[in-house]
Formats: C-alpha cells, structure tokens, sequence
C-alpha cells in the first residue's frame, strides 16, 4: 500500500456506488503517470490500472449479466472491437512463444542494458506488459457500454494532471505549499529535473520534462478543441488550463515537444482545409475567428518559429541521448528482420518510439491490427461533433508516442480511455449521428 492507495480506494468505491460514474475514478487515476496505487513484491502498479481493475470487474458482471449467448456475443462488437481483441490475443501469443522459436536473440532492457530471450522464461516485464493491455482492454470495453459517457473522460484527467503540476511549478516558484512527493509517489521511475549539464529544468508531477511536454501537448489538443464546443466560465475554463499547459511545456525545454506540435498542427490546418474545400461542412464561429487570426499572426510568427524548430532540432540531434534513442530503433527494426517480422513479446524488448515498439514486440500482423483497430474506432466516432476534443487528445498521444513513446501500457491511461471514449461515440453515432450528448441522453430517458 502506498499514500495513494486510500484515496484512490475511496475515488473507486464512491464512484462505483454512482449510477455512470465509474469513468471518474478512471480519470482520476490517470492524472497521476508516476503515482503508485499499490506496491507489491518490488513492483509499482500505477493509479490508471488500479482503477482499471475496477472497469475489468465491471465488464465481466455486464457480461455474465446477460442471460442469452447472442447477447454476450454481441457485447463487444462496436467498431473496432475485433481486430482490438485479436490484437491482444497475437501479443499475448507472441510474447508466449517468441521466446522458444528465438532462443538467445537479443534485445534491450529499460536501462538501455542488453538481455537475451530465453526459451519456457516469462520475465517480470512480460507479465506486467500484458497485465497492463488486458486492463487497458477492459477500459476500452467498459466505457463503450458505460451509458451517459461524455467527453469529460479525457477532460478531467489533462485537466487534473495539468493544474497538479502547475501547483507544483507555483510551489517551487513562490513558496505555495505542495505535497511533494505524493502525486509522483512510485520508486520505478527516475525523476529527471536537470539537462545533462546540470541546467534545471521543469517536469511537473511527470517523471521527467519530455514526460510533461507529451502531457501538456494533449492537454493543449483537447482544451482548444473543446472550447469550440462551450461558452461562458466553462470555456474560460479549459482555455485557461490550455494556457497553463503551453507555459509548462514552454519551460520543459523537450524538443520532442517541438517537433510533436508542429505535426499537431499541420494536421489541424489540413483538417481545418478538407472542413471547407471538401466535405463543405460548418464550422464553429470561434474555428473560423480562431483560424483567420491564425492565418494573419503566421506572416510573423512562421520565421521565428522554423528557425526555432531547427535550433531545438539540431541541437537534439547532436546530443548522446538521440544517439542512444537512434541505436535502440534500429536495433528494434533489426530484430524485426531477425524474427521474420514475428517480433519478441510484450515487454522482451524497449526502443525509444511507439512504431519500432510494436514493430519489435508484436510483429507485422500485430502493428496491422492496433492500426486498424484504432482507425475503425476513430472513424466511427467522427460524426459524433462532441467527442472531436478526444480524437485530437488521441492524435496528440499517437503523435508523441511515434516521436519518442514506446510504452503501450502508457501510465496515463489516456490512449485506453480515448479508445473507450470513440467506442461509445461510435456505437452511439451508428445510430443517431446527428444527436448531441445531452440530446441522447434526454432520447434514451
């Protein structure tokens, strides 16, 4: 038991006892990547998944709850919900058998160190990394069939996670109290607040500045999205909380940052075009004020921005960590040519990007079906207007981790949540796409 555990007991059990609320525990534990919910054996189970235990509990009595096989059967499919499933089911297969068919392949450890596979040897690592996507599963399957379910999933966590640290930024700037050491509680993560040089640098209640700068860009992506969508405080809200987000990840100083929000916005500016020359739809006042104010500030802003960028690009670039980042994808890119594209097993083997990770663990067919999986679920839930702000915290994610995420068990949560957050506007959209959440809600009552 940690000083987390208590508190996020007491999240779960008051949020189990509310009729739909469950998605808050959820929400809640992922605000804290380095919190530890328990501590067993030399191993941290982070907050996001011990209240994901909660969402797994309450997926199987959904599930037996349902008294005829049709209706089991058809408790999973939302679109999407096959290939996620047989996606899990081939990594679990790959991590089992990997080590037999590739006795003695190399492979690289967290610590950049190097270990071998061994044939019938589960490491500590394997079983956590598929305990983890099981539980992610169960997150994703929870909150599709969680009635009521809204936006404010990924909402209160980037919200949370992003006024949390900038409590701590305040603590440490202006004397403001702050509980130290508790939100950022597990001993498995090193606590990195310095440049190699010994520089300070800022990395919130996140492990690490990188860490901070990934969270903050999600934050960013939703808080901006979804201040299209309300008015009044509510929009004061989430914009302030975007503006606290910019200045953490300003003063984090990651260049994964950098180079992570110029592809976010070249993805919003195209998106933004195909809104107009394509599909010919409307766009909400404040979009269109917002984008030509945009358009007028770039004949400025554009210079000093490239010129930044290729500052932060190449001094990254010249560092021994981009080095040590660089070897580990090609060495993830030559085990997937060793195991004929088979991989080694969740957890056999840590790169330094989300696409050499899946590549390396769960093989060719394995990356082919998380692809699909999360384009099915994505496209399903574009009509649904409401849910916008996830898919753009989403794409924030996906974009960070390319860059320099390799955890498919990201202690956020935010990917799984996202997913679960799609899946239900999917499943809703099928059926009335033109429905708002409260409009769906009020139809359903």
């Amino acid at each position: 038991m940690t000083t987390l555990t208590p508190l996020l007991l007491a999240v779960m059990l008051f949020a189990a006892v509310t009729r739909h609320g469950y998605w808050r525990a959820l929400a809640i534990g992922g605000a804290t990547p380095v919190g530890a919910g328990l501590f067993l054996n030399g191993v941290a189970l982070p907050t996001f998944y011990l209240a994901a235990v909660g969402a797994l509990l309450g997926v199987a009595v959904r599930f037996l709850g349902r008294t005829r096989r049709t209706e089991r059967l058809s408790y999973a499919l939302f679109p999407g919900a096959v290939p996620l499933l047989l996606f899990a089911v081939w990594a679990i297969f790959v991590t089992l058998v990997a080590p037999l068919i590739f006795e003695g392949t190399e492979t690289l450890r967290s610590d950049g160190t190097t270990q071998e596979l061994q044939a019938g040897t589960l490491t500590t690592s394997n079983i956590a990394q598929i305990l983890y996507l099981l539980l992610g599963l169960a997150v994703v399957f929870f909150l599709a069939r969680t009635p009521g379910l809204g936006p404010q999933v990924i909402g209160w966590a980037a919200t949370l996670v992003t006024v949390l640290s900038f409590w701590r930024y305040l603590s440490i700037s202006f004397g403001l109290p702050f509980p130290e050491g508790l939100f950022d509680n597990s001993p498995l993560f090193v606590k990195i607040e310095t440049e190699p040089g010994g520089a300070p640098r800022f990395r919130g209640i996140l492990s690490e500045p990188a860490g901070l700068a990934g969270t903050c860009l999600v934050s960013i992506a939703y808080s901006l999205s979804r201040a299209t969508q309300v008015a009044g405080l509510h929009r004061a809200g989430v914009l302030t909380v975007a503006a606290m987000a910019a200045f953490m990840a300003s003063i984090s100083t990651s260049a994964t940052f950098v180079v992570a929000s110029v592809a976010l916005v070249v993805l919003v500016g195209l998106t933004f075009l195909a809104h107009i020359f394509i599909k010919r739809g409307g766009l909400p006042r404040l979009a269109i004020l917002a984008a030509t104010a945009a358009a007028v500030a770039a004949l400025w802003v554009l210079p000093w921005a490239a010129e930044t960028v290729e500052q932060v690009v190449d001094q990254k670039v010249s560092s021994s960590s981009f080095e040590d980042r660089s070897g580990a994808d090609e060495r993830s890119y030559g085990i997937v040519f060793e195991t004929l594209g088979f991989g080694v097993g969740l957890g056999a083997h840590r790169p330094s990007s989300f696409v050499a990770a899946l590549l390396s663990t769960t093989g060719i067919v394995g990356t082919v079906l998380f692809a699909s999986a999360v384009w099915a679920i994505v496209r399903s839930a574009i009509p649904y207007r409401e849910f916008r702000p996830v898919i753009w915290a989403l794409t924030a994610v996906l974009i960070t981790k390319v860059i320099a995420g390799p955890d498919l068990g990201d202690t956020s949560g935010v990917l799984w949540m996202s997913l679960g957050a799609l899946a239900y506007a999917g499943m809703n959209a099928g059926r009335s796409p033109s429905l708002t959440v409260p409009e769906l809600r009020r139809a359903r009552h």
